[in-house]
């Protein structure tokens, strides 16, 4: 059901944006939860890599005291990629092609959704604690 909802998110991010090519939704250990991703890029490449910068870009916000990591942006010339925080157990992943500011635009979008993912995910709101949030093992957290 949540992985439906989920995945109901995704495709209207996608759907209700030109600025947003794919997006996913990964778990902090860099499990891909949801998708809308073309062939072109690997689910479980693309989780392990955000996952990776995700933990990089964390120990540089520790370090340089600025709090919990809550967004990153990436630019290049080909496009963007963004990671908005879900809560504590999951981000989302949104990647947009072009050489435009749409990456601006595209992160406006995102937070909202990135908030819903979150309540899907939060105990008592969207499982229960004997269900385990969706794609996380049950200990893990």
């Amino acid at each position: 059901m949540r992985t439906k909802k989920m995945q109901s998110i995704l495709a209207e991010l996608n759907d209700g944006s030109a600025d947003i090519d794919a997006s996913a939704i990964i778990s902090t250990e860099g499990l891909m939860l949801a998708s809308a991703i073309s062939g072109e890029v690997s689910e479980d490449r693309a989780g392990a890599v955000m996952a990776s910068i995700s933990s990089l870009a964390d120990r540089a916000m520790r370090e340089f005291k600025l709090g919990n990591l809550e967004q990153l942006v990436m630019k290049g010339h080909n496009g963007y990629a963004l990671m908005i925080q879900a809560g504590d157990y999951a981000a989302l992943i949104v990647i947009g092609y072009g050489d435009g500011p749409e990456w601006s635009l595209a992160l406006l979008r995102s937070i909202p959704a990135a908030g819903a993912i979150s309540d899907l995910l939060t105990p008592g709101f969207g499982w229960s604690m004997e269900e385990g949030p969706v794609g996380i093992p049950q200990g893990s957290i």
